[in-house]
């Protein structure tokens, strides 16, 4: 509320200020769970944005959507992933010192 319509309150007029929306974070309602949030959560859903998010530039999130299997629900046009089979899948492809990391075999032309 700002003080226009405290003022307005005041003399018995009503609040005219706007309700936040409620996946605004700048306010009250609930708040959407951050990207981070989201990819520690069981059973949580995580979109393209999510991963950006997260830090992951274009061509990684597009490495991941096409690895992974993709969910699409009826009447929702952003695809997802299962929070679950991104760690699986960031468990799988880090390696750690204890394997060889798989590398590109170039031509020898």
């Amino acid at each position: 509320m700002n003080a226009e319509n405290d003022e307005a309150t005041r003399q018995g007029r009503p609040d005219t200020s706007p309700e936040p929306h409620p996946h605004d974070s700048s306010g009250g309602g609930r708040s959407r769970p951050s990207a981070a949030q989201l990819a520690v959560t069981p059973g949580a859903f995580l979109s393209r944005t999510d991963l950006r998010a997260l830090g992951l530039e274009r061509r990684a999130v597009d490495a991941i959507f096409r690895e992974l299997p993709v969910v699409s629900l009826p009447g929702y046009s952003r695809l997802l992933i299962e929070a679950e089979d991104y760690r699986a899948l960031i468990a799988k492809s880090t390696y750690a010192g204890d394997r060889v990391r798989p590398c590109r075999v170039e031509s020898l032309r």
